[in-house]
């Protein structure tokens, strides 16, 4: 028996310890495969599934869709994805030999990013975690809303309450998404007469408004809105592609009401709240 043992350990390959490159592992770190060079795989599922559930985490507690918790998170991810970043370019400098494992082959890598971009591609934020951030190219909501201003959206708002008089909101105008004001909800009449809006009866104050008023060729007669349907409008009248030209929406072309302004090109304008409760 004690010669079979030592025959077979005498037959054994011996496995040639591979030299670790700090600069190839900061590379892997980079896009996402630092810790596999390394051959340290259980961390790199750690970070990869950690960013995650923060993100959850944040969303669940309603946390993003605050400016204060929503820079806060992106300072913590932040953090996080530099660890996986740093941390192997410290293990391949402390311990530049190490043994081969079996994930250290090209196709290993490269099927890991695959995998990797697959949930990425898959995951949508705005259904998974609640918010999702939109980069706003014209100016149909000013002086509210900038050209090259990025809002935040909560997408869950209107899974039990519905939009409400006054709320800015992303809508699906028919060809493309924008931001508007809902002006008008079920039940509401609505009525455009010159500059001034008439909401059952009455002229509504717009003190957030656009110097450019619409001329009056856009005036629209009395309507009723059916229980599904709101009116939208641009506080920027004169340029805005709005309910006065494809009508009412219905609630399933809102997908979600903006909260505030996380980035804008204009001083002063970031973490500018954009909702009144």
């Amino acid at each position: 028996m004690a010669e079979a043992i030592t025959a077979e350990k005498d037959g054994a390959k011996s496995v040639e310890p591979r030299r670790l490159s700090p600069g190839l592992a900061f590379l892997g770190g980079l896009i996402g495969i630092g810790y596999l060079y390394v051959g340290r795989i259980g961390y790199e599922i750690v970070f990869v599934v950690v960013p995650y559930v923060l993100l959850f985490v944040a969303a669940w507690a309603r946390v993003v869709a605050e400016p204060v918790g929503w820079y806060a998170s992106i300072a913590v991810l932040g953090l996080v994805r530099l660890v996986p970043i740093i941390h192997p370019v410290v293990l391949a400098w402390s311990r530049p030999l190490a043994p081969a494992k079996p994930y250290n082959r090209w196709w290993w890598y490269l099927a890991w990013l695959a995998g990797f971009g697959a949930v990425q591609l898959l995951l949508d934020p705005a259904t998974t975690f609640g918010y999702q951030s939109y980069y706003i190219p014209s100016g149909a909501m000013q002086p509210t809303v900038l050209p090259g201003d990025r809002v935040v959206v909560d997408t869950w708002r209107y899974r039990d309450l519905a939009p409400a008089f006054g709320d800015i909101v992303i809508c699906d105008l028919g060809e493309v998404k924008g931001v508007k004001r809902v002006v008008g909800v079920p039940g509401d009449t609505i009525e455009l007469r010159g500059p001034l809006l008439i909401r059952n009866g009455a002229i509504v104050n717009e003190p957030y408004l656009s110097s450019e008023r619409a001329p009056s060729p856009l005036d629209r007669p009395p309507l009723t809105l059916a229980a599904d349907q709101f009116f939208v409008l641009g506080d920027n009248r004169g340029n805005s592609n709005d309910s006065r030209f494809v009508g009412p929406i219905g609630r399933d072309q809102i997908f979600g009401r903006v909260e505030f302004v996380a980035y804008s090109r204009s001083p002063g304008r970031f973490a500018l709240v954009l909702t009144s409760d």
